[in-house]
C-alpha cells in the first residue's frame, strides 16, 4: 500500500485491476493506461477521474469513471460501480455493457451515470465545477475543478449534502446505448439529479424505488428500451422533474393520479406504450395559463378519451394523442386494433381520484404567468447527452 496516495486509491486499483479482467473487447486499447500505483495521473488510468471530498484533510480519491466512445466490452458492472464508494460520476456511452445494473443505493456521492450521451470533463482536484461535459478520450488535465465545458448552462438546485454548498455540479445517473442492463430490478436511486437510461435494453417495471429521488431528480429519460408492467404511482411524484420520458416502451396501465403532482414538469413523454383509459384532465391542466408543461407526448398508446383541458391541448400542438383509440379524433388506430386490445385482461390498479401530492409541491405556488415557454431539447442535461 505504500505506493499508494491513501487507503481509498489502495482500495480503487484492485477494483478497477478486477473490472479490467473482466474486459472481453477494448478497441483502444484503453485498458493498458491501467496499470500501476497512479491513478488519478494525467495520462495513466484514462476514464478515470479523481478529487477530494468535502471536509479538513480528506483523501483524493476516485469520483468519475468516463468511458463515453471506448467501445469497452465487460460482461456486468455488478463488482465496479457499486465497489467504488466515492463515485459520483460514471458516463459509458457506446460501449457494450451488460447484466443487471447495479444497485446504486450504496454510493452516497453517486451524481451522474451518464450512458447515452458525451460530455468533457477534466480530472482531479477539487469538486466546485459547474459542469460534466467529457471529452471521450486525450483528456490531459485529470482535475475535476478544471471542467470548462458546460452542458448547455450550469446546473441548478443540485447541491448535495455529500458536497460543498456552493457546488453546483450534477448528480446523475446516466446509460449508453448498449445492451447496459436486460433488468431494473436492482436499480437503485440515490438523492441523484439527472438520470438517463435511454436506449439500452432494459426489461422489467420502473421501480417504485424512485420515489427516493421525489426531491432531487430534475431529468429522468427511460426512452427507447423494453420496460412494462403498471406506469408506477411514484412517478407521479417526482415533483422537481422538468422532463419526464419513458416513451417507446411497453408500458400500461392508466396514466396514475399522482401525476396531477409533476407541478415542475416541462415535457413529458409516454408515448409508444400500451397505456390505456382517460387522459387524465388534471394533467393537462399543467399547460395551463401559467403551468409549465409545454409537450405532452401520448401518441401510440389505447387511451379513449380526453376531458376539455386536454382537448384545448390538442388543439394547441401541445398534446399529441395521435395514433391512439379516442372517438372522434383524427389520426386513430382502426377500431378492429382497440377493441383486440380491451378486451385483453387488465390488471393495473385503476387511477384514483384523489391523490396526496408531496408538501414541497403543494404548496409550490404555480408558475407564474409567462413562464411557460418552448425549449430547445438541446437545452435539457439529459436530451442534450443523446444528440452529442
Amino acid at each position: 500500500m505504500h505506493d499508494f496516495q491513501n487507503e481509498q486509491l489502495f482500495h480503487a486499483y484492485f477494483v478497477i485491476q478486477s473490472f479490467k479482467n473482466t474486459v472481453t473487447c477494448d478497441p483502444r486499447n484503453i485498458t493498458s493506461t491501467w496499470t500501476g500505483p497512479d491513478i488519478c495521473g494525467k495520462r495513466s488510468y484514462v476514464g478515470f477521474y479523481c478529487a477530494r471530498k468535502q471536509g479538513p484533510g480528506s483523501n483524493l480519491t476516485v469520483t468519475s469513471a468516463i468511458f463515453n466512445g471506448f467501445g469497452l466490452c465487460a460482461p456486468m458492472l455488478r463488482g465496479f460501480l457499486d465497489q467504488l464508494p466515492d463515485l459520483a460520476h460514471f458516463q459509458a456511452t457506446s460501449n457494450n455493457f451488460g447484466g443487471d445494473v447495479p444497485s446504486l443505493a450504496g454510493l452516497t456521492e453517486v451524481s451522474n451515470v451518464d450512458a447515452n450521451g458525451r460530455r468533457k470533463q477534466n480530472r482531479e482536484g477539487s469538486q466546485s465545477t459547474t459542469s460534466i461535459e467529457i471529452d471521450n478520450i486525450g483528456v490531459t488535465a485529470k482535475t475535476m475543478g478544471d471542467l470548462v465545458h458546460a452542458i448547455t448552462h450550469p446546473f441548478e438546485n443540485s447541491i448535495s449534502a455529500h458536497l460543498p454548498k456552493n457546488n453546483s455540479s450534477p448528480r446523475a445517473s446516466f446509460a449508453p446505448p448498449s445492451s447496459l442492463s436486460p433488468s431494473t430490478e436492482r436499480l437503485g436511486f440515490p438523492k441523484m439529479n439527472y438520470l438517463a437510461l435511454a436506449n439500452n435494453k432494459l426489461t422489467g417495471p420502473i421501480p417504485p424505488s424512485i420515489a427516493e429521488a421525489q426531491d432531487t431528480l430534475l431529468e429522468v429519460l427511460f426512452l427507447n428500451n423494453q420496460l412494462s408492467g403498471c406506469l408506477p404511482n411514484e412517478l407521479g411524484m417526482l415533483h422537481k422533474a422538468t422532463v419526464i420520458d419513458a416513451g417507446m416502451n411497453q408500458l400500461t396501465g392508466p396514466i396514475p393520479a399522482s401525476f396531477s403532482c409533476l407541478s415542475s414538469v416541462e415535457q413529458l413523454n409516454l408515448g409508444g406504450n400500451r397505456l390505456y383509459g382517460q387522459v387524465p384532465d388534471a394533467l393537462c391542466k399543467l399547460a395551463g395559463p401559467a403551468g409549465r408543461l409545454a409537450n405532452l407526448t401520448l401518441s401510440g398508446n389505447y387511451f379513449t378519451s380526453v376531458g376539455p383541458a386536454c382537448a384545448a391541448l390538442i388543439k394547441d400542438g401541445v398534446l399529441d394523442v395521435k395514433n391512439n383509440c379516442i372517438p372522434g379524433l383524427a389520426n386513430q388506430r382502426r377500431p378492429v386494433e382497440c377493441a383486440v386490445f380491451h378486451s385483453h385482461p387488465k390488471t393495473c390498479p385503476a387511477a384514483s381520484a384523489q391523490v396526496a401530492c408531496p408538501d414541497a409541491a403543494a404548496a409550490r405556488a404555480v408558475a407564474p404567468p409567462g413562464e411557460r415557454k418552448v425549449r430547445d431539447y438541446s437545452s435539457y442535461v439529459t436530451y442534450a447527452t443523446l444528440h452529442e
